[in-house]
This record gives C-alpha cells, structure tokens and sequence, in this order.
C-alpha cells in the first residue's frame, strides 16, 4: 500500500503543471513579486548587486527584475551594475511608478504583474520589469541620487508619499485599451497599497498604457528601443520657442486690450 502511495506521489508531481512561458527570472529585491512569480511556476533567483556588477552575468536569464525588499523603499544599484543591466536590456520593457508590489494579493494587481511578465517574456532580448526604484532607477536622471540605468531618456523626481500623484486613481490610456500588459485589468484603478511614486518625464507617449488621475504615468510598457520620447531637433525647438513666445505676445496685447476696454468702461 506504501509503495502504491509512493508511486502516485511520484506520478502527481512528474504531471504537475508548468507553464508553457516558464521562466529564468532575476530579482533584486525580496518581495512579492518573487512569491507571485515563483508559486506560478517560474524559477527565480534574488541576485545580489555584485553578481549584477559582473560582466555577463544576465545572461543565462530570461528576464531582471528590479524592485526592493519587502516594504523597503529599496536601494541603488552600483555604477558597474546599472550598465550591465543597461547593457542586458533589448528586449520589452515594464515599468510600476509607485509602490505596486504591495498591493500583490489583490486580484487586479496580481493579473498585472501576471500579464507584465508574459508580455516582457513575448519579446526578444534580455526583459525588464522595474517596480518603485526600479522604474525610478530605469531613467537616465533621478531625484534619489541613485545610479541611473539609463533605460529612458528622461527624468524621474524625487520619489516619496503621494509623489507625482501615485496615491491617486490611476486611469487607462488609449494606448493601453488593448495592451497585453492591461487586459483584463479593471480600470479606473486604486490600488489601497499604492501610495508612493515619482513625476516622471521623457518617456514615450505612446507607451503610457495608464495614469495617474494628475496625468503622470503609472504603468509603462515598451520594447528596449521604443520606451524614450522624441527628442525636438533643433530647429524643432526653435518653431517651440517661437511658437510660445507668440503664444504669450499674443496673450500680453489681449491683456492690455482688456485693461484698455475696462479703463474706457470706468470713465463712460
């Protein structure tokens, strides 16, 4: 009977389901998202910021996940290994402006960082997911002082409670109706845990799939080479200049013809 209850012991476990995109996935960071991707079956590894300052390192893994441990507000990544990650990344990329991971639990958000991971593992090249200080970190400039990755070419501010709106309802964009990464997801969106983040600048348009009810981006999602803005050349910045500088001429003389008009009012 014992060795019957062995066998089918042995049998359950050599069918146990494993997913079709299952993983190699590199997490800086202890938290949730571990627990979430490790209990769907993928293999994770939390790396340390030594092994990601060693050249080639990445490479036997599918995909780098930069977060932080537990409720932590995380930490920087060296100089070597932010441009090892740098190097790693070609293929897609999400980004979680805010403290996303701890609301991990909740079904929305669960399916988010779900759809988050089979969407980076669809693409080709080393993938990234940054969480809080990893999608700070993801910039090519930050308001923590950490070493930036470079990813976008943009700005993220000082991160903190209620930075760049991330403690309000978050709202899906025309861009993200559709997307992989928000299917399914219910939208307008208030995660409880959600409460820290950071204003964000210099990413594509485009590839904002939801924001924050201030119009900062909450959730970015994009191949490697698609994640920046356009960067105005510069004649485009003069016609700008130009462009506003009329802008505000033309507001200046409406003013003084308003004053002009209420003078005449006054004196009738």
């Amino acid at each position: 009977m014992k060795k019957l209850l062995l066998a089918a012991s042995v049998s359950a476990i050599a069918i146990a389901p494993v997913p079709a995109n299952a993983a190699l996935i590199a997490i800086f960071g202890d938290n949730n998202i571990n627990d979430l991707y490790s209990a769907g079956g993928h293999t994770t590894t939390i790396v340390s910021d030594a092994q990601l300052a060693t050249a080639g390192f990445l490479d036997s893994f599918d995909l780098f996940v930069y977060t932080r441990d537990g409720f932590s507000f995380g930490q920087s990544l060296s100089v070597a290994a932010a441009a090892n990650v740098k190097a790693y990344v070609t293929g897609n990329i999400v980004l979680f402006n805010g403290d996303f991971q701890d609301d991990i639990g909740a079904a929305n958000t669960d399916l988010l960082f779900n759809n988050a991971l089979d969407y980076v593992l669809s693409g080709s090249g080393g993938g990234y997911i940054g969480e809080y200080r990893g999608a700070f970190g993801a910039y090519s400039a930050n308001g923590d002082g950490d070493n930036p990755i470079g990813l976008v070419n943009g700005m993220a501010g000082p991160s903190g409670a209620g930075q760049g709106g991330s403690n309000l309802d978050i709202d899906i964009t025309p861009f993200g109706v559709g997307n992989p990464v928000t299917d399914g997801v219910s939208f307008p969106y208030d995660p409880a845990a959600v409460e820290f983040g950071a204003a964000l600048s210099g990413e594509n348009p485009t590839k904002v799939l939801a924001r924050f009810a201030n119009g900062n981006a909450a959730i970015i999602a994009s191949e490697a080479g698609q994640i920046s803005g356009a960067v105005p050349e510069p004649a485009t910045w003069a016609f700008m200049i130009f462009g506003f500088g009329a802008i505000g001429g033309a507001l200046r003389s409406n003013r003084r013809r308003q004053r002009k008009a209420n003078v005449k009012v006054s004196y009738a």
